[in-house]
């Protein structure tokens, strides 16, 4: 079963969320917070697998909570439950891996549920590669230092901090960069899911990552679109 925490300023919510995620049978709850300050203070420790956050409450925003847990979210999967449908964008800026309208649809949360599971299965993408191995957690691509417990890429002297999700976009690109990958075929081979045409998320992070990569000296790394092929990570001496 996998380990969730909710964290909600409404406790009608929260104890409505914990019943169907009990229902279905795959979700353990092992904390729930009305405080997210609380939640933040504890979620260290806890090691949830999956994290599930409403965005518009009191003391701190859902997405301001996102935020602040970059340096352990590597291990957390993080599912939105909000009323307000226009933060979606914002949600998968900070790495959600889903958002849920509230009121919650049952079936909706299964697919959720099903999705977080084969997303545990699949996790193949951050398996260690010897070829590229020195040092236990570090894995080295060319001139990029891949630190795998922390989620942050290192070059010289500049220390990269990325969301989970552009973390794996860049590893996968690194592991394959003498290769364009369409963004349909990346968002499927990174949420291991269809894209249907949805590829907005995809882009975002890319748009992020360039960004980020722009600020290594020399620009020795970068993200390019290669016509009628798709994106591409390429390495200049």
């Amino acid at each position: 079963m996998l380990k969730a925490v909710i964290i909600d300023d409404e406790i009608l919510a929260i104890r409505l969320l914990e019943s169907m995620l009990k229902a279905s049978g795959s979700i353990e709850i092992i904390g729930t917070f009305q405080n997210p300050k609380d939640g933040l203070v504890n979620i260290d420790m806890l090691k949830p697998d999956i994290l599930f956050l409403d965005i518009e409450m009191t003391e701190m925003t859902g997405l301001e909570f996102a935020s602040k847990i970059e340096d352990v979210s590597s291990y957390i999967d993080i599912v939105f439950v909000t009323a307000y449908e226009n933060y979606a964008l914002e949600a998968f800026n900070v790495q959600a891996i889903d958002y849920i309208l509230k009121p919650i649809d049952y079936n909706r949360l299964l697919k959720t549920i099903e999705r977080l599971l084969e997303r545990r299965q699949h996790k193949k993408l951050m398996q260690p590669i010897e070829h590229t191995s020195v040092n236990e957690g570090i894995k080295i691509i060319h001139t990029l230092h891949f630190h795998i417990h922390s989620g942050k890429v290192s070059i010289g002297d500049t220390v990269l901090t990325l969301s989970t999700k552009e973390f794996q976009i860049l590893f996968f690109l690194a592991q394959h960069c003498n290769q364009a990958f369409p963004a349909a075929e990346l968002y499927r081979l990174i949420w291991d899911e269809d894209s249907f045409g949805q590829t907005q998320a995809l882009r975002v992070h890319i748009s992020n990552l360039r960004k980020k990569l722009e600020t290594i000296p020399g620009h020795t790394a970068k993200i390019v679109m290669v016509r009628g092929s798709g994106y591409q990570l390429v390495f200049q001496e």
